[in-house]
């Protein structure tokens, strides 16, 4: 017996039309939700359904607020810009540390973009988010001066200063706790392991790839990530001190074989 074959009565026929119907627009719903979300700012906060604030990305606003430092820390409330001339920073990376503050997303103005009007350039660089205070991000400024983007509705506070960086100049790393290391050679990978029970979260960047956290994880770890060809690359490890310990193990490239100098038997 096929289904066309069942009789349904005409009051089931309704309720089954009302409930497709209904499922229909739900979904239809969501989706202008999402969509609202991602391209217009538009979302679900606090006090329900609503678009957020002028400033919610404050690389929009003709003239956005402008924070300046006190010495080496800077505080406002809600979103802004933090410029720093390619004559101070000289392409040095910095450490941005959250003093108080929640969720705060930091970006960064591309190269071709900076100088442009906020009507005629592309979407910047995302650095990161520091959601509590304590929390780090590395930042790698462009060949250029840096445009610091700080968006969030909420009052802030944070350090920003130049990183100490240790290099790796041997191929191999270890240690406990968090770090900050700098690899300057052709290798493109690495294996990186941590031994214990603590957390293990591992983000390398470049300058053409301001952020990429390929390892969020916890006990024991043994994993190799790659990376393209680039003059250096950087790798912030946050990990539990007194947990575990951590070893990054660069995959050096094999040196060329030296050029034999012995003569061939036969050879006049």
């Amino acid at each position: 017996m096929s289904m066309r074959d069942v009789s349904v009565s005409s009051g089931a026929r309704r309720r089954i039309r009302s409930f497709s119907v209904w499922i229909w627009g739900c979904g239809a719903l969501a989706l202008f939700v999402g969509a609202l979300n991602t391209f217009a700012d538009v979302g679900i906060g606090d006090a329900g359904f609503a678009i957020l604030g002028d400033g919610a990305n404050p690389w929009d606003v003709e003239a956005p607020t402008v924070f300046e430092p006190d010495g080496t820390t800077y505080s406002g409330e809600g979103s802004g810009l933090i410029s720093i001339p390619f004559e101070e920073h000289d392409r040095d990376p910095y450490i941005v540390s959250l003093i108080t503050g929640q969720y705060l997303g930091l970006y960064m103005t591309g190269i071709d973009d900076l100088g442009r009007p906020d009507d005629d350039r592309g979407y910047p660089t995302s650095v990161g988010y520091l959601y509590d205070p304590d929390a780090e991000l590395l930042v790698l400024p462009p060949d250029g001066d840096l445009e610091l983007w700080v968006r969030t509705d909420e009052p802030w506070e944070f350090t920003l200063y130049k990183a100490e960086v240790a290099e790796i100049t041997d191929g191999f790393a270890s240690g406990k706790g968090n770090d900050f290391l700098v690899y300057r050679g052709a290798a493109v990978s690495a294996r990186f392991v941590h031994h214990g029970e603590g957390l293990f979260y591992v983000t390398v960047q470049t300058v053409e790839e301001q952020s990429d956290q390929p390892i969020i994880e916890s006990g024991d770890v043994d994993q190799r990530l790659s990376w393209d060809p680039t003059e250096a690359v950087y790798i912030s490890i946050e990990a539990d001190e007194n947990r575990g310990a951590w070893s990054v193990d660069i995959d050096e490239l094999a040196q060329d074989p030296p050029a034999s100098t012995d003569i061939p038997k036969g050879t006049p």
